[in-house]
This record gives structure tokens, C-alpha cells and sequence, in this order.
């Protein structure tokens, strides 16, 4: 791997991991790679306005 990846702990209230977990579950990703696609897609909406 080329790329280094930080490490980063986020504490969320318990519905909203649930959420991820349950959208993650449904997407066949993990949790970890929800959470990473969902902030690259809100980045790219916002640099898009």
C-alpha cells in the first residue's frame, strides 16, 4: 500500500452507529469504508456548489 491512512476514533451516538452499520450492511462494505465513502461524497458536493 502505497498511501498512508491516518487513524482517527469518533465517538457517535448510539443511533447513529447503528445507522452506519445497518447502511455499511447494506452496501457490503465496512463500517469503516461507509463512514470514508460518505465524507468523500459530501466533499464532493460541496466543492462542487
Amino acid at each position: 500500500m502505497s498511501q498512508r491512512e491516518a487513524q482517527m476514533k469518533i465517538r457517535l451516538p448510539d443511533e447513529l452507529k447503528r445507522w452506519v452499520a445497518a447502511q455499511a450492511k447494506a452496501n457490503c462494505r465496512s463500517q469503516s469504508a461507509e463512514i470514508v465513502f460518505r465524507l468523500e461524497e459530501a466533499k464532493r458536493q460541496q466543492e462542487a456548489a
